[in-house]
């Protein structure tokens, strides 16, 4: 890649900028849309120029039963599912059947408390059929350690990279690894374990995408809108870490007459690429996953600054 001059040696201005038109256009060449992850939703990913970058480390935050881990299954069915490509789910939250039930109910569109209660119809065994065949053939592989270390977790991104070329690793969540060494305070631990899934992230040239959790305080505010360098709980740090944070917000988790129920704002509060802004999808609790609003509710969306 062509670099800039030595900032120890004079140089015109029309060499520098003849130079920095080289890198801009080197830069652009390695920025193309086919290298990024979609995330499956549209708005998010036109912000994020195509989708979810290699290289990165993303962070998405919210309070419990506000839809992290539903957000990053979506992440996951985006890519291997609809995008074919390799993806490497993590998750220290659940079960593997769990798993495997949220994404079954999430393709076929059939509920989740109907299938956990064996209550189907025989149209939806036939669309549970049909998803679990598509399903099977997906380039997904998935892991619910219960006590994996932050090496151990390392070491097996890399072992699965190596064997199935992974371009999405998500990890469900943060809280829950553990650290090789214990730090004196547990912020301190979530700060290496965030840089070393960042560092992970650059060598392999991969998407890691972690779920994070907000602390209590936030529910103390009139409006719960999550705060950046606030509200992440033993993590302030990570804020600083992530090339990209969002924060997942649902007004109807506090208020369930709200006008806006059923809708979820995806709050992109730090973006290293690009600006930082706010994209609005629907909430599907009952099938586990979040969409895109139906063209007539879609909303702009809002820049952040």
């Amino acid at each position: 890649m062509t670099s800039m001059p030595n900032v120890d040696e004079p140089t015109s201005m029309n060499e520098a900028l003849s130079k920095g038109l080289d890198l801009l256009e080197a830069l652009n060449a390695r920025q193309d849309r086919s290298l990024r992850i979609p995330t499956g939703f549209e708005d998010l990913d036109v912000l994020l120029g195509g989708g979810l970058s290699p290289g990165t480390l993303t962070v998405v935050a919210s309070r419990p039963a506000v839809g992290t881990t539903t957000l990053l299954n979506d992440f996951c069915r985006s890519a291997a599912l609809r995008n074919n490509l390799p993806t490497f789910m993590v998750s220290y939250e659940s079960l593997l059947a769990d798993i495997t039930l949220r994404v079954t109910s999430a393709e076929a569109r059939v509920a989740l408390h109907a299938m956990r209660r064996g209550a189907m119809t025989d149209e939806e065994w036939a669309r549970v059929a049909k998803a679990m065949e598509k399903t099977a053939e997906a380039p997904l592989h998935i892991a619910t350690p219960a006590d994996w270390t932050v090496a151990q977790l390392c070491e097996q991104i890399t072992r699965m990279h190596a064997e199935y070329r992974t371009r999405l690793v998500t990890v469900d969540g943060l809280h829950a690894v553990r650290p090789d060494i214990r730090s004196d305070t547990r912020e301190r631990e979530v700060t290496e374990i965030a840089q070393e899934l960042k560092a992970v992230a650059m060598r392999l040239g991969i998407a890691v995408v972690v779920a994070a959790r907000f602390n209590r305080q936030l529910e103390s505010r009139p409006d719960k809108i999550p705060s950046l360098y606030t509200d992440l709980r033993d993590s302030g740090a990570v804020a600083h870490i992530a090339d990209l944070v969002i924060l997942l917000h649902r007004e109807d988790v506090y208020d369930p007459e709200s006008p806006r129920a059923g809708e979820a704002d995806l709050i992109v509060a730090k973006h290293r690429h690009g600006p930082a802004a706010t994209a609005v999808v629907a909430f599907q609790g009952h099938y586990g996953r979040f969409v895109d609003m139906a063209p007539a509710y879609r909303t702009p969306v809002r820049d952040l600054a």
